[in-house]
């Protein structure tokens, strides 16, 4: 497997091909196609192998060969960062409030039965991403998986009242969401010291994901993309370069002059106060208005896990509102905070705090330049998926997830890099005396 990002200064300390095949494993290649399947959903795209359960098959074989390989390899503390630990925090507070759920058998059953995947896939990458090049790598496959779904959802997928659909696992807002969660980490690979396959196809993703946004006609995902875009152009990086924000602007410029796109959504911002999502009650403001009282009155565990629908349900029924539906939480902190209560709340943003947190440190301390790199284009991507996610049901999603693990691995990473550049000086500092 190629290393990505190889600036040419760090060609002389490049793994020989004996190296190589130490670094890349079977088990690590093995996750990567783990983290295609999971993450990237080729069961979408092509439906003949869904009845297979690709994301279980290659989680159960991943999860077996990282078992056999632990036993003589140096081991990693699965809770030596503070990410993992809240992690786990966050993991037994939904466990913990299952007895308290307004339906607890659902709750049971998404932990145990759906959400136990992303948890196995957290702890799993943290154990076998132990590398920069491994983490490079595992973006890579992320990048052109993502690309590969947003292409196909731009060329496939159907515009119904002007809004882009595709599958049935995504509706138009999630694939908003979808593409905002690898879009900036496209630009580590277009950049020279990486092949010209990789470039281009890389390329094509970031395009094919910019306009699955603005086809989405997801104004939760417009907003999230104007953030991370904003980002893009008016923050200083190592991997943006001018001449890069220009061919981002005609990019954008061109998909709104040409691409088929519903610009009359998106002016409906400016007429805020006539949005049904402010006054009405099924709008969005009324139901995060619910989901925090019913936070409030049960503070220590919440309504339970996947339980908010049900929990709006009877609050309606309570002032006889019977005939209107039962509606997701359409915002991922109100969920969990609904769902798990404050305590899950706080874990949940603390760690979204210490996402950034930790992809800003690794431009102050001594870092590998790769590891600088990625937490810049991870500091755009994160603001994209959570300012996104604040208008989604998205509290348990792989994506966020996955950020999770990358900010734990980065910050393992900087640490170990910290140290060796501190061992290094006092070597100096003795050789001087």
């Amino acid at each position: 497997m190629q290393i990505p990002l190889q600036s040419p200064r760090e060609s002389a300390a490049a793994p020989s091909r004996r190296d190589e095949k130490i670094i890349y494993g079977t088990h690590f290649t093995v996750f990567c196609f783990w983290t295609f399947v999971l993450l990237c959903r080729p069961q979408d795209i092509f439906p003949a192998i869904a009845p297979l359960r690709p994301a279980l098959l290659t989680g159960i074989f991943t999860m077996l060969l990282v078992l056999l390989r632990s036993g003589g390899s140096p081991a990693v503390p699965l809770f030596g960062e503070k990410q993992m630990r809240l992690y786990a925090a966050l993991l037994l507070v939904m466990i913990m409030g299952i007895p308290f759920s307004l339906y607890a058998g659902r709750s049971f059953e998404v932990i145990f039965t759906a959400y136990i995947n992303v948890v196995l896939f957290v702890f799993i990458f943290f154990k076998v991403v132990d590398r920069v090049e491994k983490l490079s790598a595992v973006l890579l496959v992320g990048c052109l998986g993502n690309g590969l779904y947003s292409l196909y959802s731009v060329v496939s997928g159907e515009i119904v009242s002007g809004r882009l659909y595709f599958a049935d696992m995504f509706d138009p807002n999630d694939l908003a969401f979808f593409a905002l969660s690898f879009l900036p980490f496209n630009l580590l690979f277009i950049t020279r010291g990486n092949s010209m396959p990789v470039r281009m196809a890389c390329a094509l993703s970031f395009g094919a994901g910019t306009l699955l946004v603005l086809m989405s006609s997801s104004r939760g995902g417009l907003l999230a993309f104007g953030m991370a875009a904003f980002l893009l152009l008016f923050t200083k990086t190592r991997v943006v370069r001018p001449s890069m924000k220009v061919m981002f602007v005609i990019l954008c410029l061109a998909f709104v002059a040409f691409a088929p796109l519903n610009l009359e959504r998106y002016t409906t911002f400016f007429e805020i106060k006539e949005d049904y999502n402010v006054w009405d009650e099924t709008g969005r403001l009324n139901i995060w208005k619910i989901g925090l009282n019913e936070m409030l009155r049960d503070p220590l565990t919440g309504v339970g896990v996947e339980n908010f629908s049900m929990a709006v349900g009877l609050d309606r029924q309570k002032r006889n509102l019977e005939s209107q539906p039962w509606q997701a939480a359409h915002n991922m902190v109100v969920q969990i905070g609904t769902e798990t209560g404050v305590i899950g709340m706080g874990l949940f943003l603390l760690m979204s705090l210490n996402v950034v947190r930790i992809f800003r440190k690794t431009k102050r301390r001594a870092c590998p330049e790769k590891l600088t790199r990625i937490g810049e284009m991870g500091m755009v991507g994160f603001t994209g998926l959570f300012v996104s996610g604040m208008f989604l049901s998205q509290a348990y999603s792989v994506y966020w997830a996955f950020y999770v693990a990358v900010s734990a691995v980065m910050s393992r990473l900087a640490a170990d890099a910290q140290r060796t550049t501190d061992a290094a000086a006092r070597e100096i500092g003795r050789k001087a005396r």
